[in-house]
């Protein structure tokens, strides 16, 4: 028979999972899935960094706002005030499941967004993010992101004409382990864009180095990616591939890592 103090316990048991649940469901109520880094700077038509100037909620149709705001910075594509940002409000007042960005005047942040039929548009999980000036949590992330996004831009017309996407890279999460420690001081790039030049027979001809890390890390790197066991990647008629690693320091959870993200 079970005593008083089990059954006491159990209940106790289920009260507490209960919590951890709606607590877990409301934290992860916001998922955007991305492709990797280079993708998604590929496939954006404009990219800045701009300060929001004016809001107005369901501009055109419903669930799609016009953001005015100044450019600091662009990035990619043309001089823009504007821009239509899709998206909708989650459940309820705790439940932002829809990933919505509550943007207002003085807001600062990194947009990717698309021409479409002339207009240009974005939604909450296309990479957009906020800029923190005042937290420094976030000030070497934004200093990494933008420095990025720099010299991403410096080769804008080298991207363009380039593949980036290969199957062989989609689950290449032992990168760390194949290139070793990583010794980077704090004049070092957190990324490094690479370009692998391959034959007719799908084998390697050339890995050259575009921005680097530095040269210890670049000599892995490039040793790495040509050992690497490819699989054959849909390439176009230059058949070059372009790959973006970005560095992830250390911390309580986690040791330091490479990765395309």
């Amino acid at each position: 028979m079970e005593s008083l103090s089990q059954k006491n316990y159990s209940k106790t048991l289920i009260v507490l999972l209960l919590i951890l649940t709606g607590l877990l469901s409301q934290a992860q109520s916001c998922v955007c899935y991305q492709n990797h880094f280079l993708n998604d700077y590929k496939e954006a038509d404009f990219i800045a960094q701009v300060t929001v100037t004016n809001v107005e909620s369901d501009f055109r149709i419903e669930n799609e706002d016009l953001v005015e705001f100044d450019t600091s910075i662009i990035f990619k594509g043309s001089e823009s005030k504007s821009l239509f940002i899709q998206q909708e409000v989650g459940g309820n007042s705790s439940d932002n499941s829809k990933c919505r960005l509550f943007l207002k005047p003085g807001d600062e942040l990194i947009v990717f967004a698309q021409l479409v039929n002339g207009a240009i548009i974005t939604t909450p999980c296309h990479r957009n993010s906020f800029i923190y000036k005042d937290d420094p949590k976030f000030l070497l992330e934004n200093k990494n992101l933008i420095g990025t996004l720099n010299t991403l831009s410096l080769f804008n017309e080298q991207i363009e004409a380039s593949s980036i996407n290969c199957s062989s890279l989609e689950n290449d999460t032992d990168v760390i382990n194949k290139v070793g420690k990583l010794n980077l001081a704090e004049s070092d790039a957190y990324f490094g864009l690479y370009n692998i030049k391959f034959t007719e027979d799908n084998s390697i001809s050339y890995v050259g180095v575009i921005s680097p890390f530095n040269k210890e890390i670049d000599k892995k790197i490039r040793i790495m990616l040509i050992k690497k066991e490819w699989e054959e990647c849909a390439l176009n008629e230059n058949r070059e591939l372009l790959v973006a690693y970005f560095y992830h320091p250390a911390s309580t959870y986690r040791k330091e890592y490479l990765s395309t993200y």
